[in-house]
């Protein structure tokens, strides 16, 4: 073989393999490209309701196809166009509200008012109107309250009194008063009958049976200790629930049989469930929000963490687009007269309140 086919052939090789390492760089750029165009959008804080007003706030209700989110603040109840971001009006004359629950009627409303702890009330109002309609008196300290479209009745937990009082919505009537082991904090209902609640210092979970308005069974949930804020997956049966060990758990709505599915930071407190794209919200004091992605019924992943702001750890999701709502003010030294350890613990500066919206 002479020297100058040899140099021939070693050339056509070399033009061969640059254009096929060109060609792999062209197909790769274009396939990762294709790659980014496919994958979903990153969420975001997209704006921040400044709303103002004075007092604390308790835990949020969204009625998204009216486009309203609901705002406990100590006496009264805000009422926010989630479309615009401004106020609609205030439910007044309240003392200490911690919790709201609707009906499935788009007419009332049930707010859970503790005034000084010594009696309880649940507050209804009328959502059109913005007008407190009565008040039905409930057990010591009344906290969590959810609305069951089945059996049309209201349950208020209290916290205090161990107990959860169950109210005939048609008549804003006592139907019934159901003894618990403990003292229950968040509660949730499938809309199929059943009512779940949490019992932090036991480490359980209660199912409550609507029509018969009695415990139908408790759940311990080792690996979870101190369960706190609840949410529900009622397609596929399967709650969701934070833990003070930092675990978040899912638990069989129909067994009780408990997953770990993921680590939580510390201060953690409202939980989310978004099932159209299958995402789980955990919000936390530091203002971080965590979103989790199943992939299977055992498997979840954290996909991203949003920074929000510092106390925003009370949060609704939106079932219909997956926004999340979050509140918090912001904070500073206590100038008032008052104890050492209140002066240096931080507290919301008045008229900075406001509503922080992530979404994609």
């Amino acid at each position: 073989m002479n020297n100058l086919y040899v140099r021939k052939l070693a050339s056509r090789i070399f033009t061969s393999r640059f254009f096929m390492l060109a060609m792999g760089v062209v197909f790769s750029t274009h396939f990762l490209q294709a790659a980014d165009l496919t994958a979903p959008p990153q969420f975001h804080v997209k704006s921040q309701w400044n709303l103002g007003g004075t007092g604390g706030w308790g835990f949020l209700v969204l009625d998204a196809p009216a486009h309203r989110l609901y705002i406990p603040r100590t006496n009264r109840v805000m009422v926010v166009d989630t479309e615009t971001g401004k106020l609609i009006g205030e439910v007044q004359d309240m003392k200490n509200i911690r919790d709201i629950a609707l009906d499935d009627s788009g007419r009332y409303g049930y707010v859970t008012d503790l005034t000084d702890g010594s009696e309880g009330f649940v507050r209804v109002f009328d959502r059109y109107s913005l007008k407190l309609v009565t008040s039905v008196r409930t057990g010591a300290v009344p906290d969590a309250i959810v609305f069951d479209p089945v059996s049309k009745s209201v349950f208020a937990f209290n916290s205090r009194g161990h107990s959860a009082t169950v109210i005939d919505a048609a008549t804003n009537q006592v139907a019934a008063t159901i003894p618990l082991s403990g003292r229950p904090s968040s509660a949730i209902t499938d809309g199929n009958g059943s009512i779940f609640v949490g019992l932090p210092a036991l480490g359980e979970i209660t199912r409550i049976d609507a029509a018969t308005r009695s415990v139908a069974t408790t759940w311990q949930l080792a690996p979870c200790t101190g369960p706190s804020s609840l949410a529900l997956d009622a397609a596929h049966h399967q709650l969701f629930t934070t833990c003070e060990n930092h675990n978040l758990v899912a638990v069989d709505a129909r067994t009780g049989h408990v997953t770990a599915i993921g680590q939580v930071p510390p201060g953690v407190g409202d939980i989310d469930f978004a099932p159209k794209q299958n995402l789980v919200f955990v919000a936390d004091i530091d203002g971080t929000l965590s979103i989790f992605h199943r992939e299977s019924p055992s498997r979840y992943v954290m996909v991203q963490q949003v920074k929000t702001q510092p106390g925003a750890r009370t949060m609704i999701a939106s079932h219909q687009d997956s926004k999340a709502y979050l509140v918090t003010s912001k904070y500073g030294q206590n100038t008032k007269a008052t104890s050492e350890e209140l002066q240096f613990r931080p507290t919301p500066v008045p008229g900075t309140f406001s509503v922080i919206v992530v979404e994609r």
